[in-house]
Order: structure tokens, then C-alpha cells, then sequence
């Protein structure tokens, strides 16, 4: 099993994917359940701080999977929670104990499928999986995370200033950082993975090179 952790823009789904494919790993985008939270929250106009209500969406709502796709309640949501504003509510919503007491055990029942699986979010290797066969904390400048995060959204069709964009990263990585339930931090026992100036490839192989160590006897 590997965790993947690190911070908002760092390239953690792609490169998971990508190491999962590599491995023949099961794919467990953990921060699509947190954005899934948040975007139903949002619909029913709740704050993203409100303990009691969140946490009765979260027990409340359906979310599966199917390959690259995310549904909530039957709806096909992959897009939509990728949303710069669905990504500040969950920034919130995602630290409240009522949310993640709630999708707690269904991590872990999505991280022991065979004959294993890649886990990637903010606090797989320290609370969710501190067992792990292998903790990666990747992560990159908050600089490098905006332009990456910018010119995705570019791609898309989506215009948005680059500065307001570092902006959000900082102030998120702030709030990560420093909420009392499950912080972003790196577990002791994490390699770090910086990827400025490297290539999704680049760290796809490194990443699967040292799994594989972690796999022979």
C-alpha cells in the first residue's frame, strides 16, 4: 500500500494514478470524498464550518467511483468538484472531526483492496494509513503549484489571475497546516518528494522504484 500525501496542487492525483497504473495498484483519490462533502455541502447552502450539518451530509451522501469518475448520489460530479471555490469549502469542511470520523473506515476499506492500492491526500500516511508499506509526502514551491494549478485551469477553458490563484494556495496550505483535526504534515517515516523542476514521469518512476524496494524480500 502506498501513501501519497502532501499539499493542495502538488500533483498528488495525477502522480498517483500514474504510479497506481505502473504497479497495478487500485487508485483511491481520497480528496474526491472530501470534495464530494463539500460540493453537496455548498448545494445545500451550508457553511463549510458547521460541525453539526456537514457531518450529516457527509454520513448522508453516496459517493463511488468508476475508473476516473466521481458520483455523488448517482450523479457524475468529476468535474464539478474540481471547482477553485468546491476546493476553498472543502479546504474547511474536510478539517471538521464530524467529516472525517465520518469517511474514516471507508478510506481503509478502499486502501486494502488487492493486490494493493495507491491512497493520496493530506493525511493518509499519519492518521489514515500510518502503517503503510511506503509514505510519500510530495510537494512543490506554493509558485510552482499556482502556474501548475493555472495553467490546468487554462486547458479547461478557465481563466484566472495567477496571483489570486498563489494566493489561495497559501492561505490553504495555512488552514492545512494548522487545523487541529488531522493537520498536513509529513510523516516521520515519508520520503520527500519535491517536484519542482521535474516531470510527472520523472517522479512517477522514482516513486515506483521505491515501492518496489519496499515489495522485494
Amino acid at each position: 500500500m502506498v501513501a501519497v500525501d502532501g499539499p493542495a496542487g502538488s500533483g498528488k492525483s495525477t502522480v498517483s494514478d500514474q504510479v497506481a497504473a505502473a504497479l497495478g495498484f487500485v487508485k483511491v483519490n481520497t480528496g474526491a470524498l472530501y470534495r464530494c462533502i463539500a460540493l453537496a455541502g455548498q448545494r445545500a447552502g451550508l457553511s463549510p464550518d458547521d460541525e453539526l450539518e456537514m457531518g450529516a451530509v457527509a454520513r448522508r451522501i453516496e459517493i463511488h467511483f468508476d475508473g476516473d469518475r466521481v458520483f455523488l448520489d448517482g450523479e457524475d460530479v468529476s468535474q464539478s468538484i474540481r471547482a477553485p471555490e468546491i476546493s476553498s469549502f472543502a479546504s474547511i469542511s474536510s478539517a471538521l472531526g464530524s467529516v472525517r470520523s465520518a469517511i474514516l473506515e471507508e478510506q481503509r476499506r478502499l486502501g486494502r483492496q488487492e493486490p494493493g492500492a495507491v491512497l493520496e491526500g493530506r493525511d493518509i500516511g499519519t492518521v489514515v494509513f500510518p502503517d503503510a508499506d511506503l509514505k510519500v509526502f510530495l510537494t512543490a514551491s506554493p509558485q510552482e503549484r499556482a502556474r501548475r494549478r493555472h495553467e490546468q485551469l487554462k486547458a479547461q477553458g478557465e481563466h484566472h489571475d495567477l496571483a489570486e490563484l498563489l494566493e489561495q494556495i497559501i492561505a490553504r496550505d495555512a488552514r492545512d497546516r494548522s487545523r487541529s483535526e488531522a493537520p498536513l504534515v509529513q510523516a516521520k517515516d515519508a520520503r520527500e518528494l519535491v517536484t519542482d523542476g521535474l516531470t510527472i514521469d520523472q517522479v512517477v518512476d522514482l516513486i515506483v522504484s521505491w515501492a518496489q524496494e519496499e515489495q522485494d524480500p
